[in-house]
């Protein structure tokens, strides 16, 4: 576990039209354990965020911090999962799931433990020696998440991981990724542009605004947990967030449109 902290973050790129302000002035803390969403318009920053998180781009203003620690790059404490899951087609799942210890020098031994232990949380044993292209997008993803886990980042950052699934395969793996963080304690930093998702899934979520790259919301999730999106509360709670987003994309195109990566 980890916490994470963002103070006065600001990041800009220089683009065709000009300045693009990614990030304006965020301030953030993540407490240690904490699973977070984030939602806003496309182009709002959430991307950014993540990026500063996970030390891909560095801020041009202000400290992103990891217990306590200034952070300068990428590092094995904090782990990406992308919308493609990247995987290595020459290799079979547990081959996959153990790449990043194999390329550490980890013993053989540990390797076998912790390939053994995370199959059986993905509920992928029996693919063990299946190759990628044998695979669906779900078991993919899933592989993916049990190759996240064996490096032990202290947080996961997730970028749209279920986008591109259909609903009955993302309706598991939510009931999946919920069950791997109740059981590892992990920092996750959840992006998605599925507001029901977001409250499904996360202890909080905040709404980024449409042009700048700043926080606009909070929303403390204070349902209790399993939950389902069809749950009478969940979409409640999900339908404020989505008119209040709708309200701030209104506003960031009658503005001339977001501003943010």
């Amino acid at each position: 576990m980890a916490n994470v902290e963002l103070k006065n973050v600001s990041k800009v790129f220089l683009g065709q039209s000009g300045v693009v302000h990614g990030l304006t002035g965020v301030n953030l803390a993540i407490p240690a354990g904490e699973f977070l969403c984030v939602v806003g318009p496309s182009g709002c920053g959430k991307t950014t965020l993540l990026n500063v998180i996970a030390g891909f781009e560095l801020p041009d203003q202000g400290d992103v911090l990891v217990d306590g620690a200034r952070i300068g790059g990428p590092s094995s404490d904090r782990f990406v999962i992308f919308q493609e899951p990247a995987l290595f087609p020459w290799l079979n799942v547990r081959q996959n799931i153990v790449f990043g210890l194999r390329m550490a020098g980890v013993d053989q031994r540990i390797q076998d433990e912790k390939a053994e232990a995370l199959l059986k949380m993905v509920h992928l044993t029996r693919f063990a020696s299946s190759f990628i292209n044998e695979l669906s997008g779900g078991m993919k993803q899933r592989v993916a998440l049990a190759r996240a886990l064996a490096m032990d980042p202290a947080v996961l950052l997730m970028d749209e991981p279920f986008a591109a699934l259909d609903a009955q395969t993302r309706d598991m793996l939510h009931e999946e990724l919920e069950a791997v963080w109740q059981q590892t304690n992990k920092t996750i930093i959840f992006v998605t542009h599925n507001v029901r998702e977001a409250v499904r899934l996360g202890s909080r979520v905040i709404l980024m605004s449409g042009r700048g790259g700043s926080i606009l919301k909070e929303y403390p999730i204070d349902l209790p947990r399993n939950r389902y999106l069809e749950d009478v509360q969940v979409v409640t709670i999900a339908s404020k967030i989505r008119d209040e987003l709708r309200q701030e994309a209104v506003r960031a195109n009658e503005a001339g449109g977001t501003d943010a990566h």
